[in-house]
């Protein structure tokens, strides 16, 4: 019988492999639809075609999650998307490759990946036993951290030298690596819901399940409005660096590679026993209160005047400290996502959180593009701020009484029905 332990190394190899074959077509084909076409419009529909079939299908990938028999099912969608990627590869070589055609393969992409991100994600709490979660959380964020970060290294130094069929291949064996290493798991439960009723009916009692505890569901919106606001930054960091500051386009490359170290160096940091977490609620919102109150520093440099060298030392310790206080929120949630929902309802809360947080993005993307256009960066960082410090009040407020219980020893009743 393999230990838990033995799921780790299994779990993190396969999620690197699918992650970064996955990340290499996505940025080879933007990089590809950009310079071929120099139309922004068609470069943003690439991007909006790998993130709606997310918003979508999220939360009929939780529901399909908890009928079936998730192993399979990753295995299923981890030689899906090695198949696609093979058909492909094949087809370049006798096709010359347009938009159109890497906004279907894009399109299918998601879908799959949809799927399986969804159920490997709601699969952790079946995998690990619950002193193990935090590590593994831990763990499995650094590998995307790292993603981020070899990933586009790698691909732009590649990009002249091989061809698109190259990048295609070298896709579809990653994804059967990690189609091997999925059949790998042992799961130590392997609970699930026969499909009794139709999917739509299974996304509906998850959302309910989700509405009647407090707690989640406090949880799900609050996830929901952070991935407003950190749309926002995606959206007003370029514009406050390369045009009110006046970093150049290295420079503004360096600042935007130091989040992602940020993320890479504290998720490895919370891997460690030294950081381990005891109270969950009262950390992660702790942590979000920090997040919420330093969310203006990019705006800082330019309401001070500071020099473009002072500014690029203040934003790097703005990024590496955003990424500590990210994943020092976003971890503690995750266990307490895993440890207090029912088993048999993992991959719908997981679909529905990830759906609810996804479909916030092109509505951000929309109405701060916009207000940069009529209000200065710096003063949509300050309004930001305060929404997002009064967001984080306001949740704590509503679960004040749990996160008390949560340091105590007598268990907590409030959390069965909504207030």
């Amino acid at each position: 019988m393999k230990t838990t332990n033995s799921n780790l190394p299994v779990l993190l190899l396969g999620k690197f492999m699918s992650l970064f074959a996955s990340s290499l077509f996505t940025f080879v084909a933007g990089l590809i639809v950009l310079t071929s076409s120099g139309s922004g419009l068609q470069f943003a529909l690439v991007l909006l075609a790998g993130t709606l079939p997310r918003v979508l299908l999220s939360p009929f990938a939780g529901a399909y999650a908890d009928r079936l028999n998730r192993k399979k099912l990753i295995i299923s969608m981890e030689s899906l998307n090695g198949l696609l990627f093979l058909i492909a590869g094949v087809a370049s070589l006798m096709w010359t490759f347009g938009a159109p055609v890497f906004l279907l393969i894009t399109a299918i992409l998601s879908i799959f990946s949809t799927f399986l991100s969804v159920t490997i994600s709601s699969s952790i709490p079946l995998l690990f036993k619950e002193d193990e979660l935090q590590r593994v959380n831990s763990l499995v964020q650094s590998i995307i951290s790292f993603s981020s970060i070899g990933t586009p290294l790698l691909a732009g130094a590649l990009f002249k030298l091989l061809p698109i069929s190259a990048f295609l291949f070298s896709s579809a064996v990653l994804f059967g690596i990690a189609a091997f290493f999925a059949s790998r798991l042992t799961f130590l439960s392997t609970e699930s819901t026969a499909p009794t009723q139709a999917a739509w009916e299974d996304v509906k009692s998850g959302f309910h399940y989700l509405k009647g505890k407090r707690v989640l569901w406090t949880i799900t919106i609050l996830a929901a409005f952070l991935n407003f606001f950190f749309v926002a930054s995606e959206v007003l960091f370029p514009i406050v660096t390369l045009q009110s500051i006046g970093v150049s386009p290295f420079q503004f490359g360096f600042l935007q590679s130091m989040f992602a170290v940020g993320f890479l160096v504290a998720s490895l940091l919370h891997a460690l026993p030294f950081f381990k977490i005891k109270y969950q609620l009262t950390t992660s919102l702790r942590s979000l209160t920090m997040l919420s109150l330093i969310f203006i520093g990019p705006a800082i440099p330019v309401l001070l005047g500071f020099s473009v060298f002072a500014s690029i030392i203040f934003l790097t310790t703005f990024a590496l400290l955003t990424g500590f206080l990210v994943i020092r929120t976003n971890i503690p949630l995750q266990i307490y996502l895993q440890s207090n929902t029912d088993p048999k309802y993992l991959g719908r809360v997981m679909g529905v959180l990830e759906s609810l947080a996804m479909g916030m993005t092109p509505f951000g993307f929309i109405l701060f593009g916009m207000l940069s256009e009529w209000m200065p960066a710096s003063a949509l960082y300050a309004i930001c701020m305060v929404c997002l410090l009064s967001l984080t009040l306001s949740s704590m407020y509503r679960i004040r009484h749990d996160i008390r219980a949560e340091k105590s020893t007598t268990p907590l009743n409030s959390d069965i029905t909504a207030s």
